[in-house]
């Protein structure tokens, strides 16, 4: 990929602070873009390059939309991507979760994102161009148990991303989902202090600069959906097109899934009290 694909493009990314949030935004800097990196709670201090600037935002509230895209064409006059990265996911069963947790994930992961996309069209439908990135989970094509509400903001992401597409096919406008699996993150390891989640750990967790990679080539050469990684591609569609398949095999699934866990745990904990963390 060269430098100059990417060179000054406008680029605004939501959950900026985190693990592929973080990432990405470090990739589009190294590249030359002109990003705009969303946080909500604790400044990245990482990013300190003349091609970012951070903004602290609470994306829930649609007025704080309306403030950061104002800011970013009073800077930049033009928005030419939106990366929706942030997200929450609070495991645990259902019955378990209260009504607080239930409504930061939906309100996080599917409403603000929904505001944010139809407040920027409004920028995009006057420029006549724009790129919409989504940035999904392997959990918005296999169930989650344990993971429910998390799981069911990312099937809703999908279909919204698919449905408007077809909406904005004419309009200049492009759309992508990157859907990942288990990817090396807090959230992550956050995810494995549950006792019973198990469907993110069947196979070992990618890297954020994996994902990144995928979001700078998606940008460079618009695709619909970018399943990562591949070998997981096939296997995922197949679950969400008979999902009698999944509930058949899942009891094995959910098997492997805990002893791979376990693995990640272990190793997870020797390195961070290696690093003085714990």
């Amino acid at each position: 990929m060269s430098k100059k694909s990417l060179q000054n493009k406008v680029i605004i990314v939501t959950g900026g602070s985190g693990g592929i949030g973080g990432a990405i935004v470090k990739s589009l800097s190294y590249y030359g873009a002109n990003v705009v990196s969303i946080f909500c709670a604790n400044h990245p201090e990482d990013q300190a390059d003349e091609n970012i600037i951070c903004l602290k935002a609470n994306l829930t509230i649609p007025a704080e939309w309306d403030r950061l895209l104002s800011f970013t064409i009073s800077k930049f006059g033009r928005i030419d991507v939106l990366i929706n990265c942030a997200g929450i996911l609070e495991p645990g069963k259902f019955t378990s979760l209260d009504n607080s947790q239930i409504s930061r994930m939906i309100d996080l992961n599917l409403t603000s994102v929904l505001t944010g996309i139809h407040k920027s069209l409004v920028i995009m439908k006057n420029q006549k161009a724009g790129h919409i990135v989504n940035i999904s989970s392997i959990g918005g094509l296999v169930p989650m148990p344990y993971s429910a509400v998390y799981s069911a903001t990312k099937f809703a992401i999908r279909g919204f991303t698919f449905s408007l597409a077809q909406e904005l096919k004419d309009s200049g406008i492009k759309l992508s989902l990157i859907t990942p699996g288990a990817v090396s993150t807090k959230m992550l390891y956050d995810e494995a202090q549950d006792k019973n989640t198990s469907i993110a750990f069947v196979s070992d967790p990618i890297s954020p600069d994996e994902v990144s990679n995928i979001v700078l080539k998606v940008i460079c050469k618009p695709k619909i959906e970018i399943i990562i990684p591949k070998d997981q591609a096939l296997s995922s569609k197949l679950i969400t097109y008979s999902p009698s398949l999944f509930s058949k095999f899942y009891n094995i699934i959910h098997k492997v899934g805990l002893i791979n866990k376990r693995r990640y745990l272990k190793r997870n904990y020797a390195h961070l009290t290696a690093k003085g963390v714990m």
